[in-house]
């Protein structure tokens, strides 16, 4: 950690070298598994067993009676109808199903599970097809497992590992060799590095005691090739695995078909011998992909062989090659799907045709071979183009238009607009005037909802609260001046009908009954229109008074900023407005108005004094700007003091109590007298009200005093 250079690169290098070693072990480990059939022999026992629980409830002779008289009715139904191909055929179609049966109910899943069944033939064929591929004429497909392990174990994880730490490949020194495995078995670096000392490689050793950038370089390339490369395998093994399920599942279907479904002319007739050529091809999809799986590892550890040891080349052609590899086994598995339903349909069609192909049309599909079997191809892979094509007919069906109330191609941009404009055409206004005032209105909701987005985050609540539907109300209603946008605005922005209809109301009221209020301060006088509004409902309504309350507080919040801190005067000249603000009148306030204006001489007003002396004209001017934030601060210190326990009334008359202080100043400051309607009610002389706390007080200051 003392070098940091190197701690650096430690600290990128060792969480690549996690990813790579955990995907290229499951890279390596994955297609081992998927060959061996360990998983296979953990659940054969277990599946065998179901399955023939399965068979001794399902395949009973009751079952089996009244199939046959099911089958023997459409018998009777052909030979009236002189069919008597068809006929014919049904009854050996249930004879074949009879005899088959016997044998396949006896232990259902054994020649699917068994050592010899299908699915080990599939996978011994194509390890053996693979090995002699490769050249070996005389394969042991269980070695052959262990050996392409071992293969893949060296190619993708050894010797990449030897290039990213060393720059080369070590095992072309056999005594290298042996040290590098004898420290990695033993799991210590020391003893690897040491290793490389002892065995003569010096490029090795000092390589690995001094890492550079270009580690980070090779890891990130061989992370990239080492996922390609191993994702073909993992998807070859993910191949033979389903396939191996595919027949498992088909055996558990053809046991309902060998029962009963055999039997009986029709979709189910047809469905048993889908699974029983799902079953058959299923083992041939495993050898398929086992021989692809088979070539591509051993002729990935040829093409290693004979790059001596220039792996990193390998890796980058390989992945190249491998993306394409990956595509065209994908169309060979789909292809295999399609032949495998073709098969199917043709049987089905034959059986149900009494013996001419093609069920008399040659192209048709067997009853039973719907969308699911006979037409997958088609029916499962929409192109995108062809997607597109369902879709826009889907917008232009008439259908689609009654849905939506009678629009038309509801799915296209700005149709509520178009269909707008075809019913108020005969207003005399023209379709653009229409389109532009109907867009316009739709960019303003979507501003409108912005704003109220904005008031949420100023709100400091979570979204769908009643405080944040207070703030965005507000924020809306100050940014747009205008309250016929705030309540879709409020549903936009994500505030439930309910919270944004009460905000909306409370702010409605506060607007409204604002205007009444003659104060020099827009914003003071919706103060004081909240204030009564949440009294009024205080014992009344306990929702809407919170919702008023709220209203309060971002009517608060604005007129709070509507000071930017105050300024910054004297302690004397603090302590003489904090004396007028315990107790406001008229003639203290004039007095101070009168120093503003300039020098105050003879006996014109009363003299306000500090350290015996007038008060100057800049100090006077300063105070009324201190008293302004000072009353500001009080009132957002007594709302932020409710808040905190809203259903105490004694808080409540605090506040009240600043609100009309704040009020009175403003009033007087203006050359108004004090009216109802500004005056809030009174506290009463004799319950004297409490103090702000200097906790919820002080915080509001700003470092200057403020």
């Amino acid at each position: 950690m003392l070098n940091l250079g190197n701690f650096a690169l430690w600290i990128i290098l060792m969480p690549l070298f996690a990813v790579w070693q955990l995907l290229s072990i499951t890279g390596v480990w994955l297609p081992n598994k998927a060959l061996d059939f360990q998983w296979l022999n953990l659940i054969s026992a277990p599946l065998q067993a179901m399955a023939r629980n399965l068979t001794a409830q399902i395949a009973t002779p009751l079952m089996a009676s009244t199939a046959l008289a099911i089958g023997a009715f459409f018998v009777g139904y052909f030979i009236v109808r002189a069919l008597y191909a068809k006929a014919v055929t049904q009854v050996a179609t249930m004879i074949v199903f009879a005899i088959a049966g016997v044998f396949f109910l006896a232990n259902p899943l054994s020649e699917a599970l068994s050592d010899h069944g299908l699915l080990v033939q599939g996978r011994d064929l194509g390890l053996s097809v693979a090995a002699g591929l490769n050249g070996n004429s005389n394969p042991n497909p269980n070695q052959l497992v262990a050996t392409l392990g071992a293969t893949m174990t060296d190619n993708f994880v050894r010797l990449p590992l030897q290039v990213w730490n060393t720059g080369h490949v070590v095992d072309s020194n056999p005594s290298c060799r042996a040290a590098w495995s004898a420290g990695m078995t033993a799991g210590s670096e020391d003893r690897v590095r040491n290793g490389m000392r002892s065995c003569g490689d010096g490029a090795a050793y000092a390589a690995m005691g001094n890492p550079g950038v270009g580690q980070i370089g090779a890891g990130l390339l061989l992370l990239l090739c080492a996922v390609i490369l191993l994702a073909f395998a993992a998807y070859l093994s993910i191949k033979i695995m389903w396939a191996a399920l595919d027949l498992i599942y088909y055996g558990f279907a053809s046991i309902f078909g060998f029962a009963a479904g055999g039997f009986i002319y029709g979709p189910t007739q047809t469905f048993t011998v889908r699974c029983v050529v799902h079953g058959f091809i299923s083992a041939g999809k495993m050898g398929f992909f086992v021989i692809a799986l088979g070539v591509y590892e051993l002729l990935l550890g040829s093409l290693f062989r004979a790059a001596n040891g220039q792996i990193m080349v390998v890796f980058v052609i390989g992945a190249g090659v491998e993306i394409i590899a990956i595509i065209q086994v994908r169309r060979l598995s789909r292809n295999i799907d399609e032949a495998n339903d073709w098969v199917t349909n043709r049987i089905g069609a034959a059986i149900q045709s009494g013996g001419s192909s093609g069920g008399g049309g040659g192209g048709g599909s067997a009853l039973g071979m719907g969308l699911g079997m006979g037409n997958s191809g088609a029916a499962n892979s929409l192109s995108p183009l062809a997607m597109l094509g369902a879709v826009s007919t889907i917008n232009s069906s008439p259908v689609t238009a009654w849905m939506f109330a009678g629009r038309l191609n509801p799915l296209s941009p700005f149709s509520r607009v178009d269909h707008a404009d075809k019913k108020n055409k005969a207003r005399g206004l023209s379709s653009r005037d229409l389109r532009m005032a109907a867009h316009g209105s739709a960019y303003d909701r979507v501003s409108a909802a912005d704003f109220a987005r904005q008031g949420i985050t100023r709100s400091g609540a979570r979204r769908n609260s009643e405080r944040a539907a207070a703030f965005a109300a507000e924020n809306v209603a100050h940014t747009t001046g205008m309250m016929g946008s705030v309540q879709y605005a409020l549903r936009m922005a994500g505030i439930s009908w309910g919270r944004g209809q009460r905000a909306t109301i409370a702010r409605a009221d506060i607007i409204r009954h604002a205007d009444d209020e003659p104060l020099a301060s827009k914003h003071l006088g919706r103060v004081v229109a909240a204030h009564k509004h949440f009294e009024r409902d205080f014992h009344t309504n306990p929702r809407m008074m919170m919702a008023r309350f709220h209203g309060l507080e971002a009517s608060v919040d604005r007129y709070r900023g509507d000071y930017g801190g105050g300024v910054h005067i004297s302690e004397e000249l603090a302590q003489l407005g904090r004396d007028y603000i315990d107790n406001p009148n008229k003639a203290w306030i004039d007095a101070l108005q009168a120093h503003a204006e300039g020098p105050v001489t003879g006996g014109s007003a009363a003299r306000l004094r500090i350290n015996g002396r007038d008060l100057n004209q800049t100090e006077a001017d300063r105070l009324r700007s201190w008293i302004a934030n000072e009353h500001a601060l009080r009132v957002q210190a007594a709302t932020n003091w409710v808040a905190q326990d809203p259903n105490d009334f004694d808080r409540v008359r605090v506040l009240r109590s600043e609100i009309d202080k704040a009020a009175q100043t403003d009033q007087w400051q203006a050359g108004r007298n004090i009216t109802g309607a500004v005056s809030l009610p009174q506290p009463d002389p004799a319950h004297p009200l409490p103090q702000i706390p200097d906790a919820i007080l002080n915080p509001l200051r700003n470092p200057r005093g403020r």
